[in-house]
């Protein structure tokens, strides 16, 4: 019995939530588990897979539980991803908070530095709710939207929902959105983020994108309703705390925008690796690293010459992982590209990091969990040990 790439992807993202402690609200996590649930109805397609299912989604369910916990405490600022260069924000300026707290904020910086991206400006408004798509970025293997939207009613924005990414010539879905994007409400109460979707090099990159979306507000509480009726402070607390928080949505909201041509100018490098690393019994190959502007691929196969049930591919790709990528510039400075994402292959994994390609960076070294050769019975071990590959 082997592990489809959806199920592996969902493993990769539950590796992630738990991984990562971002910015948490409910909804959040109520998106992430329909997702997951979504995802795992699709792709279900006999009664005889159901037991391996019902694991990955319990990986999914752990891995939200464990952000549940976490948002109850303060476990630390995220590690910064790129060197301390200044960025050039340009009329982009209010977006510079997603450089404290974002994942993908070396490559958003790298980008930025470089002009790699293209200014849009477009407001759609659908009833007490405006959107403003911002700026875009796009490559062979990604696109990156900044956005900004607020309504009239003295919650705000809450938060975008149901994104998908078209193209607006033929009506293909690209991709439905990383549940990876973040955001930030500013002084003004107007909500500002990013959100990322990947896409296939064997697809060209379309002329015109659409962007599919709604957008969400918490619907106000009656405290002050209770006030103006005479209830006292301690009975509006008691029915506050008793009232779940209730949301609202607009209509599906569409911003059609055309890409800048220089987009489409092929900007990937694959550099093949090759090497097969042996943990215990099993090995895995290190088969190559795909860097473009937006995003680096580090492709792993799990033991290419035995066929993997779902329980040793699970056990190996949970004691044997890339973490973190260091380049080095021509004038010595490191940069941090950490890992954002990862999905499933036949044979195994691709995941995901930051790229600073356009830094043009005179060395690539890739860290992995775990020693090649020790055997390992438990995930505390591996996380004592580390390898390095020299990738450039």
């Amino acid at each position: 019995m082997t592990t489809s790439p959806e199920e592996k992807a969902l493993l990769a993202d539950a590796y992630e939530i738990n991984k990562k402690h971002k910015e948490l609200h409910s909804a959040d996590t109520t998106v992430a588990i329909q997702r997951g649930l979504a995802e795992a109805k699709a792709s279900r397609s006999s009664k005889s897979r159901r037991g391996k299912w019902i694991t990955v989604l319990s990986a999914v369910s752990l891995a939200v539980a464990v952000i549940l916990l976490a948002s109850l405490g303060d476990f630390g600022q995220q590690r910064l991803t790129s060197s301390q260069s200044e960025v050039h924000w340009g009329e982009l300026e209010p977006f510079r908070e997603l450089l404290r707290r974002d994942q993908e904020s070396a490559t958003l910086t790298s980008a930025l530095n470089h002009n790699y991206v293209q200014r849009l400006d477009q407001t759609v408004t659908m009833g007490k709710y405006t959107f403003t798509l911002d700026a875009l970025m796009a490559d062979e293997n990604r696109v990156i939207l900044l956005y900004s939207a607020q309504t009239d009613t003295s919650s705000g924005v809450y938060s975008i929902e149901n994104t998908k990414l078209m193209d607006a010539s033929t009506g293909y879905v690209i991709d439905n959105g990383s549940i990876n994007g973040i955001r930030f409400s500013d002084q003004n109460n107007v909500l500002r983020g990013r959100t990322t979707f990947d896409r296939s090099r064997s697809q060209p990159l379309p002329e015109k994108l659409n962007f599919e979306f709604q957008l969400s507000s918490v619907v106000p509480d009656n405290r002050e309703h209770g006030k103006a009726n005479g209830k006292g402070e301690e009975q509006e607390q008691r029915e506050g705390n008793s009232q779940e928080r209730k949301y609202e949505f607009s209509k599906k909201m569409n911003v059609v925008v055309a890409l800048d041509p220089k987009f489409s100018i092929p900007k990937t490098e694959t550099i093949p690796v090759n090497r097969t690393f042996k943990f215990g019994e099993y090995e895995v190959l290190i088969s190559d690293v795909e860097i473009s502007p937006l995003v680096t691929h580090v492709r792993l196969d799990y033991d290419p010459k035995q066929k993997l049930d779902y329980e040793k591919e699970s056990f190996i790709s949970d004691i044997i992982q890339p973490f973190e990528l260091v380049t080095t510039s021509k004038k010595g400075e490191k940069t941090i590209l950490s890992r954002n994402g990862g999905r499933g292959t036949e044979n195994g994994m691709v995941y995901s990091f930051n790229s600073n390609s356009l830094d043009e960076p005179e060395s690539i070294v890739l860290k992995m969990k775990g020693k090649p050769g020790k055997v390992y019975r438990n995930i505390q071990d591996v996380a004592k040990d580390q390898f390095e590959i020299k990738i450039k």
